[in-house]
């Protein structure tokens, strides 16, 4: 099947760029660029919206190899022997956006004009390019100089339809008529169909019954450009409609181009899921939980606020580890689960934070369902588990306080009444804890989040703040990559204060930029002592695996909006005398999301200073697949650390499952999985098998001071 020669191309091959695995680049006969895909950028280190418009040959071809390359390309315009409706493929250098110079094979083919005969020049050229294997270290510096020296090298018009016949997709056109006169495409297979069952048939007759997709194809032939994403077969089609119009500007008919999304939409729905419920406890995740309790405001029904948090809670996952956390709180929500009303909404807030709406507004009810709840979770628990292939019964008791926020008295949003149903449990805490408190103003927790705040600034400004490490390793070499960087803080009045307390409020203000500095120095001072060690016994530097020691430090949300950040850590990486490439930033989801136009700028200049950046603690939020795919694509996602909690649900065939689906993932988008919360050799194990490279955790080493860490890498 030859390719067709008018300008419904254009759309073609566009759609063809969005799905390929290869770099695409489309230009015109004269070689200005007009499309440029993620994989290209991410070959050439440029970015899109810098080459579009620019010459093919000045953007992705070294200097030095311009004039021969210019030389090859007049020769084949002489002899009229363009690749018209074929491709040629050669080996060549590339240069990238850095100025430095990549082995690559290209594969180009040429779209003919309107009277291929007359030798006219062609409408589209398009250039196919892939990254040769490692072992494959064949270059040749220009196309060969001679079109018939090197046949071998042609691939004939039917291979070259293999693209669209192997791609993802469905180009078809309708003409006025909604008679189908194209279809062809690899997705014609996904259907179950071929192109002869189509063509000359009308479109309105395929699915009689869905009238949904006749509105669609009275849309289109009716000359309007649009996208719609359907259902059909049960696969998710995501579909451009184009107009077609004759020569002289008549209207004559649609294109269409289909993409198969329904593996996306399933990613989609499965995150959809995660983010809807707390994998630990099996109840409602915060943002759903919250959602859910909004609701309910906004219809007008009443409602008892119950917040409920565990006492000493942190003395069990010291003690026994995060694992045996886990399982102590799974029990304690299905305690809350079976004690509480029907229909009440119950979820977790995030660590041992729970709470309860009730749809009541009587305070009696509400103090009778908290006593239960207390009584409940306070009732001793059997836990089962094995320690070093010994079955272990640990006998565990715990307490809870409540506090209690009832609408509309209380508040009348969600966030008031989760604020004050806070300040009433702390009330309960400080009344002997295993209680529970009704809020009440004069009892407000805002005294202690001014007192923090306040500490917590001197506390920054006169750098009293710690700062541990906790290694990150290579499974499969069992060395280590590096340190994530973890600020801690034990005030003289406050004690010791949670970094989910102080790092929250310090990200609401300016100080998080204060805190970040501290933290990023003496994490690239200890960097550095970590990098120039050698090991005596086998004179190999960096934690006797010879690669450069990273740290990770976390960044918050605000300040990827923040134009001074990237400058502020290459000059923190001079003074510590490293290069901006050890630093590697943990970022949420939620930051990640964001896609303003500065914290576009902001992470484009952090990709050019050689700094990368890890979402950490994923699948715990809702992240839009595209926007990780455009990120992966600009060369600044280096990883994923998948949440802890998936980790210590192992090895249940859920938690089997969403692992082995988060690594696919990341194969698929070209960035490592990192699996956080590793604590012991049959989790380690299953992640191995998985296919997980990466991991951190107690199983490693917990988190420890600088010198501690320094001695870890020599293995002391």
């Amino acid at each position: 099947m030859a390719l067709h020669v008018d300008k419904q191309l254009a759309v073609i091959w566009r759609a063809i760029a969005r799905v390929a695995s290869d770099g695409v680049i489309i230009a015109t006969a004269d070689g200005t660029i007009v499309e440029f895909n993620p994989i290209a950028e991410r070959i050439f280190a440029s970015s899109r919206s810098d080459v579009i418009g620019l010459k093919m040959i000045d953007v992705v071809v070294p200097a030095n190899l311009r004039g021969p390359h210019r030389a090859s390309v007049a020769r084949f315009r002489a002899s009229s022997q363009l690749p018209f409706e074929r491709a040629f493929t050669f080996r060549t250098l590339g240069r990238r956006g850095d100025g430095a110079s990549v082995p690559i094979e290209v594969t180009i083919t040429a779209t003919p004009g309107d009277d291929v005969d007359s030798g006219a020049a062609p409408e589209w050229i398009v250039a196919f390019i892939r990254e040769p294997a490692e072992h494959d270290t064949r270059v040749e510096a220009t196309p060969p100089a001679s079109p018939v020296a090197s046949e071998k090298h042609w691939m004939s018009g039917d291979q070259i339809s293999e693209i669209l016949g192997s791609a993802p997709l469905v180009v078809f056109s309708l003409d006025l008529d909604g008679i189908i006169r194209v279809a062809t495409g690899g997705g014609l297979a996904r259907m179950g169909v071929e192109s002869d069952d189509l063509v000359g048939r009308n479109v309105f007759d395929l699915r009689p019954g869905r009238e949904d997709l006749a509105r669609i194809y009275r849309r289109a032939i009716s000359g309007e450009k649009f996208r719609f994403r359907v259902e059909a077969k049960e696969r998710v089609w995501d579909t451009h409609y184009q107009p077609l119009y004759s020569d002289e500007g008549e209207l004559t008919g649609s294109l269409g181009v289909s993409i198969d999304v329904t593996a996306q939409v399933i990613s989609e729905k499965a995150l959809r899921l995660l983010a809807e419920t707390d994998i630990v406890t099996g109840l409602g995740s915060r943002s759903h939980t919250e959602d859910s309790l909004a609701e309910l405001l906004s219809d007008g029904e009443p409602l008892a606020l119950l917040l409920i948090d565990l006492d000493d809670f942190k003395d069990i996952n010291d003690s026994h580890g995060h694992a045996m956390g886990d399982r102590v709180l799974h029990r304690v929500g299905t305690r809350i689960r079976k004690t509480a009303p029907a229909r009440s909404i119950i979820g977790r807030l995030g660590g041992d934070e729970l709470v309860v709406g009730l749809r009541t507004a009587d305070v009696d009810q509400a103090a009778a369902v908290a006593s239960s709840i207390i009584d409940a979770i306070s009732r001793p628990m059997r836990i089962n588990f094995d320690v070093a292939g010994q079955p272990i019964r640990l006998h565990i008791s715990v307490t809870a306080s409540v506090g209690i926020a009832v609408a509309p008295g209380d508040g009348v949003s969600i966030a008031t009444l989760l604020t004050r149903a806070d300040s009433a449990m702390y009330a309960a805490k400080r009344s002997g804890r295993a209680a529970h408190r009704f809020y009440r103003a004069d009892a407000d927790r805002a005294s202690r989040r001014l007192k923090v705040s306040t500490r917590l600034r001197k506390a920054v400004t006169s750098g009293s703040l710690d700062v541990e490490f906790q290694p990150i390793v290579d499974l499969t070499a069992s060395r280590i990559t590096g340190f994530e960087a973890l600020a801690r803080w034990n005030d003289t009045q406050l004690g010791p204060v949670g970094p989910d307390e102080f790092i929250a409020l310090a990200e609401n203000s300016p100080l998080i930029d204060e805190l970040f500095d501290l933290v990023l120095d003496r994490s690239l001072r200890a960097a550095a002592t970590w990098n120039s060690q050698i090991d005596a016994a086998t004179a190999t530097p960096r934690a006797k695996g010879g690669e450069l020691l990273t740290v990770g430090v976390n960044v918050a949300a605000r300040q990827l909006r923040d134009r001074t950040l990237p400058n502020r850590i290459v000059d923190a990486a001079a003074r510590a005398g490293l290069t901006p490439s050890c630093v590697v930033l943990e970022l949420t989801e939620t930051a990640l999301m964001d896609d303003s136009g500065r914290s576009r700028a902001v992470i484009g200049a952090l990709r050019d200073a050689g700094i990368r950046a890890l979402i950490d603690d994923y699948g715990i939020g809702y992240s839009n697949m595209a926007r990780l795919s455009d990120l992966s694509a600009t060369g600044l996602l280096d990883g994923i650390k998948i949440d802890r909690t998936f980790v210590s649900d192992l090895p249940t065939d859920r938690a089997v499952t969403l692992l082995e689906m988060f690594v696919t993932m990341t194969k698929a988008l070209g960035v490592s999985a990192i699996a956080e919360g590793i604590e012991s050799d049959e989790q380690l194990t299953l992640l191995t098998s998985l296919g997980y490279r990466f991991g951190q955790g107690w199983r490693f080493a917990k988190p420890m001071s600088a010198d501690a860490a320094a001695r870890f890498t020599l293995g002391d």
